[in-house]
């Protein structure tokens, strides 16, 4: 190869190297660093919402105590000695109310143990059958309960409840109980006489009101 040729040559391949370095100088400067703003990212705030009340798990609180209702319940009356009331004939005690307008008696020494009272009965009382022709219905003149039996108004053609011999009975105060084997009497200023059965049976009666189960 001749002199000149040879130089040829290798100015030709220096240029082309210069080129190429030019060239990958070039791509080096385009390719520039990602903005700071996407390279650099700033890690968002993690925030925890609060969830709507609804949602949320509410924590566990005393539940306020509502007081039941309060049923009226008579406070016990204090039980008088039978003896004072204790009648002429076997198992009868006898009594009378304060205001006198009943006459009771606790009668145990039949077959049939019956409580019951005569006085001036309501007007709203159910009429009954008379004593004497049931077929006629008549204001009743007494009201009973016995053990197996509830309370009823009745038409008595004896004064079964009033003492033999007519002597005066022995007064009930107010606030106190008389009790004969399964059946108690007591007596209260404002309802009246109240005789019920340990059976659950019974009644109260005043010259205005009744009531009988």
């Amino acid at each position: 190869m001749s002199l000149s040729v040879r130089a040829v040559l290798l100015l030709t391949t220096a240029l082309l190297m210069t080129g190429c370095a030019g060239s990958v100088s070039g791509s080096a400067d385009t390719a520039a660093a990602p903005s700071t703003a996407f390279s650099a990212t700033t890690p968002s705030k993690t925030t925890t919402s609060t969830p709507p009340t609804s949602m949320r798990s509410a924590a566990p609180s005393t539940p306020s105590v509502v007081p039941s209702a309060v049923t009226s319940v008579p406070a016990r009356t204090r039980e008088v000695d039978p003896q004072h009331y204790a009648g002429t004939a076997a198992g009868s005690s006898y009594f009378t109310t304060p205001s006198t307008k009943f006459h009771c008696a606790i009668l145990t020494g039949g077959d049939l143990p019956t409580a019951g009272c005569h006085g001036q009965m309501p007007e709203s009382a159910p009429e009954v059958p008379g004593s004497g022709a049931p077929d006629i219905p008549v204001p009743p003149n007494a009201v009973e309960v016995t053990g197996s039996r509830s309370g009823q108004f009745i038409s008595a053609g004896d004064p079964r409840y009033y003492p033999l011999g007519g002597s005066p009975a022995t007064v009930l105060p107010y606030g106190r109980s008389l009790r004969v084997n399964d059946l108690t009497c007591h007596v209260e200023e404002t309802a009246g006489v109240t005789c019920t059965s340990d059976a659950g049976h019974g009644f109260t009666v005043s010259d205005r009101k009744f009531r009988v189960w």
